[in-house]
């Protein structure tokens, strides 16, 4: 499921690309919580279960692709070199930990069909492209080819 919004105050293209699929494992961890506390006697189990689900859920995405965050925070302030950066140490740790990305249904509890090497890539074109960088732009270019032949942007 693909749908492309736009960020108004500042026009910049945002990709939601969710595999339904992903929900799985995120419904099925929030089960798990809600069955572990009732198992425990608590009489509060299934919102205290939900409840530890979406921090757990919160930490996950915060702490662990936190350069992807980094990237789009500042691609959002317009501080496209800045987000190359940033999106650039994100693609380098999710190669350096692969099984993180290609587990992140587990792992990030994210519904993402896009990995995080891949948004790196494509956001990496998008803001080199905006900054005139198109040598640059067009050496990812190739690589997310490469690397996702599959990806409709490649």
């Amino acid at each position: 499921m693909d749908s492309i919004l736009f960020n108004m105050a500042q026009k910049i293209p945002v990709i939601r690309n969710t595999n339904l699929s992903y929900f799985i494992p995120q419904v099925a961890t929030a089960l798990l919580l809600v069955s572990l506390l009732y198992g425990l006697g608590n009489e509060h189990y299934f919102l205290l279960g939900l409840a530890l689900y979406f921090l757990l859920s919160f930490y996950l995405k915060v702490l662990i692709p936190k350069w992807h965050r980094k990237g789009i925070f500042a691609l959002k302030k317009g501080k496209l070199d800045l987000a190359v950066l940033a999106f650039e140490r994100s693609y380098a740790y999710f190669h350096r930990y692969p099984w993180i990305d290609k587990y992140r249904a587990f792992t990030l509890l994210s519904s993402s069909r896009y990995s995080y090497i891949e948004m790196a890539l494509m956001n990496m074109i998008y803001c080199l492209e905006q900054m005139g960088d198109h040598k640059t732009a067009k050496k990812y270019h190739q690589r997310l080819k490469q690397e996702f032949p599959d990806n409709t942007y490649a």
